[in-house]
């Protein structure tokens, strides 16, 4: 039985082709819920599995699928037009963006919610989503992993790992983490959030991924 509680988006041609024939596991790092406490309560920060319901399970893939398909200009709605047009390169049309999504995994990190979109996981929610990222990785077998944030890249697990750096093309510095699983090695990019004014520049993310996919 999965331990994962936010079951990722999978896009329909992530097997087959992937993106430009990579799989790419695009990471986020939580959902959040500011819904009160009750009786039937699965809010931050007594998040629990056993108060979960459907619509909690299915959370990260309704967000992409709003995102893509339903798209309103809402704040989170944007985050993800700037990660696409940062790997991609240039601003995509309606047809290029669903293809792109369909191409790669969504998954968000931690796996209980949280109390707000900056509102920092709490430790045991970190060290309790640890065991279900192992089996999103060994279920799924990404060639790449694009981690959104800093905050999240050093919050993840080392399992082993080692740290790797690298100079994209304008001289800057950059570092992906390597982890190695079932003798597979997956490296992960450090990024800045793509919601945060740094991470908003997609033209000059875009020439780190474009060298770490190439790498």
């Amino acid at each position: 039985m999965s331990i994962i509680n936010f079951k990722p988006w999978v896009g329909k041609n992530y097997f087959t082709n992937g993106y430009k024939g990579k799989r790419i596991l695009v990471l986020g790092e939580s959902h959040y819920c500011n819904k009160e406490l009750s009786e039937e309560g699965r809010c931050h920060p007594y998040c629990r599995k056993e108060q979960m319901d459907a619509a909690c399970f299915m959370q990260t893939q309704d967000v992409v699928q709003e995102a893509v398909y339903d798209y309103r200009g809402d704040p989170y709605q944007q985050t993800f037009l700037c990660f696409e047009r940062a790997v991609v390169g240039k601003v995509l049309t309606q047809d290029e963006r669903e293809k792109f999504w369909e191409s790669v995994i969504f998954y968000n990190y931690i796996q209980y919610s949280q109390g707000g979109p900056r509102v920092a996981p709490q430790p045991e929610h970190w060290a309790r989503s640890e065991e279900a990222f192992v089996e999103l990785l060994e279920t799924y077998m990404p060639d790449y992993i694009l981690v959104w944030g800093v905050r999240l890249y050093f919050g993840l697990p080392s399992l082993g790992g080692k740290a790797v750096k690298f100079h994209p093309d304008d001289g800057s510095n950059a570092e992906y983490w390597i982890y190695t699983v079932n003798g597979k090695e997956i490296p992960a990019l450090k990024m800045h959030h793509p919601s945060a004014p740094t991470g908003k520049n997609w033209e000059y993310w875009h020439g780190v991924i474009d060298k770490f996919l190439n790498m």
